[in-house]
């Protein structure tokens, strides 16, 4: 009789859409870093937003989508993420094949295992597709200014942006008030937590990207 537990995977494989050998290959990669709770992945730009991103804002970074592993299940790991339906759980494994980051928080091991669990607080909040024009008008303003009182063109710091935290939330206001909610800003209160102020975390020490294991 078959295995029960591969059984099981392989029934679950399905429902998911990846095929065992899928599965099995996305393991061997999952195994390439030690991802511990909390944890932070990145995927890099696509379309008009993520070149908007890259070409406009600094500190320069092809960053785009963030969002937090929450714990390890079998050879892959749950993760937390705000996407077009809102904050959703899903596995690691659907990142195959794309260009993913790790990050890891500066502030102890209890606190980072402790942001995900804050996360999902907000477990029924929608995405903030109303932020994404009002970050574009105050772009085109920001560079109409600089025009004005600079006589050029440079690219916005996230602390230009007017921000107000509310119910909903793109997928960087999602990792920011998870690690906000147990006390750690990554990115400073007032600030907007776009990709571009998530590299600035990083150049001041307050993330790190997790290399490949050795």
């Amino acid at each position: 009789m078959r295995d029960q537990d591969v059984q099981d995977r392989e029934e679950l494989n399905q429902r998911e859409g990846c095929s065992p050998f899928q599965a099995n290959i996305w393991g061997e990669i999952a195994k390439m870093v030690e991802l511990e709770p909390g944890d932070i992945f990145s995927t890099k730009g696509k379309g008009i937003l993520g070149w908007l991103s890259r070409n406009l804002m600094a500190p320069l970074t092809d960053r785009f989508h963030y969002g937090l592993v929450w714990e390890k299940v079998d050879d892959d790991y749950f993760i937390l993420e705000s996407i077009s339906k809102g904050i959703a759980i899903g596995r690691l494994f659907f990142y195959e094949g794309g260009d993913i980051k790790f990050y890891r928080v500066d502030c102890p091991n209890e606190l980072r295992g402790q942001a995900p669990v804050e996360l999902t607080r907000w477990g029924r909040s929608l995405y903030d597709y109303l932020l994404i024009p009002k970050l574009a008008i105050q772009g085109i303003a920001l560079f109409i200014k600089q025009l004005f009182t600079e006589g050029r063109f440079r690219r916005i710091r996230a602390e230009e942006l007017t921000w107000v935290q509310n119910n909903s939330f793109l997928c960087t206001e999602a990792v920011d008030i998870a690690y906000d909610a147990v006390g750690v800003n990554i990115i400073p209160i007032g600030t907007c937590p776009v990709p571009s102020a998530f590299k600035q975390a990083e150049i001041d020490g307050r993330i790190t990207e997790i290399k490949e294991a050795s």
